[in-house]
Parts: C-alpha cells; structure tokens; sequence
C-alpha cells in the first residue's frame, strides 16, 4: 500500500430539522404533543416542545486514499457527495467518526469560495495563496500563470463583485489549481464555462495528477469521472453502494439510473 492522503473512518453526519409553525401537519402534531408539554410543564422541566426530524446525510463513511489517487464520487442529488467534500475540507465536521488528512487540502466547492467580493482578482489571489500558507514569493511565481490561464487579465484589478459568475470560476479554478494543491477538492466546477476552458481545466488537472497531486472530484459528469479519476465512490442515501474501477462502478451506477427511470 502506497503513502495514505486521507482516511476516513465511520464517518456520520446528521442535520436536526425543526419543523415549522404553520401549516395542518404542524398543528396535528402540536394536538398530539399536547399532554406531553404539559406534564412537562407541571414538573418545571420542559416550557414547550418543537417536533423536529434527524437527517442523516452520512452513515459510517470509510475508505483510504492513497497520496498521488484520483477518486470520483458520484451519486444522485442528496446523495450526501457535497457533505462528504465539506468534511474532507474541515468546512463542517463530522457528527461520527474522523477524518485524517496527510496532505494540505486546497477545496473548490462553490464558485467564489474564499473570495472577499470587494477585493480585486489581484487581491484575491494573494489572499487565496496566504490562506493556503504560501509564502508571498510563491504566490508571485504563479501570478503571471494564474491570470493567463483564467483568461481575464483586463480584469485583474476590478472587484470581483462586478464580474460575471463565468469570470469567477475561470479565477478561482485557475487559483485552485496553480497554487500547488496537495490534495484537490472540487465539486462540480467543470461543469461550469464554455467548452474550450472546460478542456484546458481537464488538461491542466491531467497535469496535477503526473505531478503527484491528490483529487477528489464530484461530477455528474460520467465521461469526466472515467477520463479523470482512476477510482470512484458511488453514495446512495449518505452510504457507500460501490467503490472501485471508475468504469466499473459508472457502469454500474449508470444501469441503477437508467432501471430507476
């Protein structure tokens, strides 16, 4: 076994949902709940109950990835793909389990993450850099090839707020990718800009990989997962249904599609 980026061991995540105040359900409930608040009352232990509802968006989650892996996960909405990545990026934790990271994590889950809107494109990225722990002569070293390769340098020193959600993503995947990310973490960013930048994106994570790095990639994309990623995780109702040969289980996860529909 080759030198681990992430582990994740039984890893869970669970949402509380309170339920709202209106509606027929709502009251219904709150006539049944009736004589259980006012017990409560009479013992000074409890003034009202709200009915809320667990969600479970993870269930024991475990796999490995090993430093220089290109893994895709997969999965219909809701499958609890966006939940995974936010955890893997120490955005959100987990409500079970852990999640080990051996490698620094460079995420890209929402256009426009990490960005200060009233900040320029220039700015942002030596913002972006500092947060990732780089030192300022390496962020300069990659200026020139982070502003050509999002192909907005007549921008480059407008605020962000004013550009077009295409001149966004083409900023911050040009970001993401140049700043030596040791793992790579995107969801659904290919999936955004026109053609021609969506193959320089392909290529250019082509060249992360020859060059060691580790990506995690969301895509609903299949032609994309089996181009880009050697292995894939597919999620079913926060579980783990399959992982293993992105061929195998896009096949697989495909034909489970198609017999659904």
């Amino acid at each position: 076994m080759g030198r681990l980026a992430i582990k994740a061991e039984n890893v869970s995540k669970k949402y509380q949902i309170r339920q709202g105040l209106g509606g027929l359900q709502t009251s219904f409930k709150a006539i049944l709940n009736a004589p259980f608040n006012w017990l409560m009352r009479q013992n000074g232990r409890y003034t009202h109950f709200h009915p809320s509802e667990t969600i479970w968006a993870l269930r024991n989650i475990s796999f490995d990835v090993e430093h220089g892996e290109s893994i895709g996960i997969i999965g219909r909405n809701g499958a609890g793909k966006s939940t995974l990545l936010k955890i893997i990026s120490r955005i959100t934790r987990p409500s079970k389990g852990k999640i080990t990271l051996y490698q620094r994590v460079n995420s890209l889950l929402e256009i426009g993450t990490g960005f200060n809107p009233d900040l320029s494109g220039r700015e942002n990225i030596y913002l972006n850099g500092s947060f990732l722990g780089m030192k300022l002569s390496e962020i300069k070293q990659k200026f020139d090839e982070i502003v050509t390769f999002s192909e907005i340098e007549k921008f480059i020193d407008t605020p962000v707020k004013y550009y077009s959600s295409g001149m966004y993503m083409r900023l911050a995947f040009s970001i993401a990718v140049h700043l030596t990310p040791e793992i790579l973490i995107l969801d659904e960013v290919l999936a955004v800009g026109d053609a021609g930048f969506q193959r320089k994106s392909q290529e250019k994570m082509g060249e992360l990989l020859s060059s060691g790095a580790t990506i995690i990639l969301v895509s609903h994309n299949n032609n994309t997962i089996r181009n880009l990623c050697e292995r894939t995780i597919w999620l079913d109702n926060g579980a783990i249904k399959m992982d293993g040969t992105s061929d195998i289980v896009v096949d697989q996860y495909s034909k489970f599609i198609r017999e659904e529909n």
